[in-house]
């Protein structure tokens, strides 16, 4: 019974790898319309060479898939890898109407650019109008980007994360949704999108986040913030980083890790756990221990509600640090 429910299941309903494999096709499609049409000579005539603007239609896919590595979290490359989950009571698409939206945008899409092309040579436009060069580029952009496809299913197809589709944007402009058809699945793609989730953050906090906001720590302005060093665990060089804190009056700081024992400063301090930390002007010494049985939603009330509603957002295993101050206050 099991079986047959199983395989019914992937009748009704497109996979992962199976939408991937269509929308790399539905891409190369329109990447090679694109500039087949535009490609001089073919449909229309304009000064330079191809070669130029194909080269920038790969940097340009190049450039696209480092944004979707740094919006996403996922590896560099890696088409596909962020899923959305269907929500209860939503009408799931079948196979044929998943299927049926790619050619649909490939129709449209791959069309637009040869009809403007046709529309170009017959009303006789010139070439600025025209853009020939510009279609070439994007063109290649998006054959190359349907290429990245071809890994991508690959990867997917047959594993745990091999959900069934039940919708998705156009021609891949956004990620899919999926229903996961049972725990494995699920685990599967929770432990995905925490991964993702994390890398993305990581990101954020210390290429954008954490320069500023160290200065502002240092400076004092921010009284529920510090900056707390440790010691690299393997380059044994100074780590800071700023971290929303909570005093208690016998010289002990408590602080709640976004990513728990996963968290780059926190695997620091537990191999060290001699830190210092920035408060109030000065760096005080310290000694820092994680709090695995604490009670984090609990330590959470007693930080000021900003700074709890921004770590529930970005967290994914939040943990409880301790770090006992030296010396006198």
């Amino acid at each position: 019974m099991t079986t047959t429910r199983a395989a019914s299941s992937r009748t009704t309903h497109a996979t992962r790898s199976e939408t991937l494999r269509w929308e790399g096709t539905a891409w190369a499609l329109v990447g090679a319309a694109w500039a087949v049409s535009a490609w001089p000579g073919f449909l229309i005539d304009w000064a330079g060479s191809p070669a130029l603007p194909a080269a920038a239609g790969f940097a340009l896919c190049a450039l696209f898939a480092v944004w979707q590595s740094l919006a996403h979290g996922t590896p560099l490359g890696r088409v596909g890898e962020r899923v959305l989950r269907v929500r209860p009571g939503r009408r799931r698409k079948s196979r044929a109407y998943v299927r049926g939206t790619v050619v649909v945008d490939t129709a449209v899409i791959g069309g637009s650019g040869v009809l403007w092309c046709v529309a170009a040579r017959e009303f006789a436009w010139s070439e600025t109008v025209t853009g020939g060069a510009a279609q070439v580029a994007a063109g290649v952009a998006f054959l190359a980007w349907g290429v990245l496809h071809i890994p991508a299913a690959r990867r997917v197809r047959g594993g745990t994360a091999d959900a069934p589709v039940v919708s998705r944007r156009v021609l891949g402009a956004g990620p899919m949704t999926v229903a996961p058809t049972g725990p494995e699945q699920t685990a599967a793609l929770d432990a995905a999108d925490a991964g993702h989730r994390k890398v993305r953050n990581g990101r954020l906090q210390r290429w954008v986040l954490n320069p500023p906001m160290r200065l502002v720590a240092c400076s004092g302005a921010l009284p529920h913030y510090a900056v707390l060093e440790t010691t690299g665990r393997t380059t044994g060089r100074r780590r800071r980083t700023v971290v929303g804190v909570r005093r208690d009056p016998d010289s002990v700081l408590w602080l709640v890790a976004e990513h728990g024992s996963r968290a780059g400063y926190v695997r620091n301090l537990v191999a060290d756990p001699h830190v210092r930390v920035h408060l109030r002007g000065r760096w005080r010494p310290g000694v820092a221990a994680l709090v695995p049985d604490d009670d984090v939603a609990a330590r959470l009330a007693a930080f000021p509600a900003h700074h709890a509603r921004t770590l529930r957002r970005f967290a994914t295993t939040p943990a409880t640090v301790r770090v006992e101050l030296a010396g006198a206050t």
